[in-house]
């Protein structure tokens, strides 16, 4: 799934790409991806392409006065050519005047990718749900306590809940963590002050620092790269010798999510245990 750096980015070359383009034809390839029927998708033909912008996971285009907000969730993405859109894994098509068509697809059999059409973003309430983003000045280290102070959850699963901070999923919360030197099952609300404090400059750090590469990588073209192209130390990793100490990157499954940490950076050299795998072992 997309996160903060990589949308980030690509709604910064979207803002560069679009801005001035003419909507010649817009259509919903997928009915069930659309989540709003007032206005329709057609209202937005004919209309010029201002602004694009992100907030969390969410990714929007601003054409005469109404928002395409997409999020994309674990297999979309967005495409910018001359081709047309694909009939297989098409969400939405936007034809453009001057002949590229900016198409909205979603690979895999899990349909979770949604397209709102807005007049405004204050429509879309989920947005005004969403945490603080460790990118935004007013995350302070201050503000990270507060938000692990409340508990309830794993530290991954705080890291990756969207209403207490925006933008982080499962695999930059990987690399935040092992930045860190932080267990993913460990108690937020049990950390001391300097594990608050490395793991607000880890989430910074590392969050700041893949957008950069992620920014070089796409050289203002609107795409994702994959995950292999990332660069990551632990993510996706399991059975690779971690860059840092040499030890074996293990993963373990949390719910629906893979969570890939290293056992001498993190966890003190205890393997966990995968609670997935464990039904089967009773």
């Amino acid at each position: 799934m997309p996160e903060l750096p990589e949308l980030d980015v690509l709604a910064e070359n979207l803002a560069a790409q679009l801005q001035g383009a003419v909507v010649r034809a817009a259509r919903v390839l997928s009915p069930a991806a659309l989540k709003t029927f007032d206005p329709p998708v057609e209202a937005v033909a004919g209309r010029t392409v201002t602004a694009a912008g992100r907030r969390a996971k969410y990714v929007w285009l601003e054409a005469g006065g109404l928002y395409v907000v997409v999020h994309l969730s674990l297999g979309g993405r967005i495409v910018l050519g001359t081709r047309p859109a694909p009939r297989r894994g098409g969400l939405l098509a936007l034809e453009l005047e001057d002949g590229r068509v900016l198409a909205v697809t979603e690979a895999g059999t899990q349909r979770r990718a949604a397209v709102w059409v807005v007049r405004d973003l204050g429509e879309l309430t989920r947005l005004g749900e969403l945490g603080l983003e460790p990118t935004d000045p007013a995350f302070t280290t201050g503000h990270l306590a507060a938000v692990l102070a409340r508990g309830g959850h794993t530290l991954k699963g705080m890291l990756t809940d969207q209403r207490l901070i925006g933008g982080v999923g499962n695999a930059w919360s990987d690399e935040v963590l092992h930045r860190a030197r932080l267990s993913p099952f460990a108690r937020p609300d049990r950390l001391d002050g300097a594990d608050v404090e490395r793991l607000h400059a880890a989430l910074v750090t590392v969050l700041r620092a893949a957008r950069a590469a992620l920014a070089q990588q796409a050289g203002g073209r609107v795409e994702l790269p994959r995950a292999a192209e990332r660069g990551f130390a632990v993510h996706g990793r399991a059975g690779a010798a971690c860059f840092v100490c040499g030890d074996t990157i293990r993963s373990v499954w949390m719910g629906e999510r893979e969570t890939s940490y290293c056992p001498t950076c993190q966890t003190a050299g205890r393997v966990l245990a995968d609670r997935r795998r464990s039904r089967f072992l009773r």
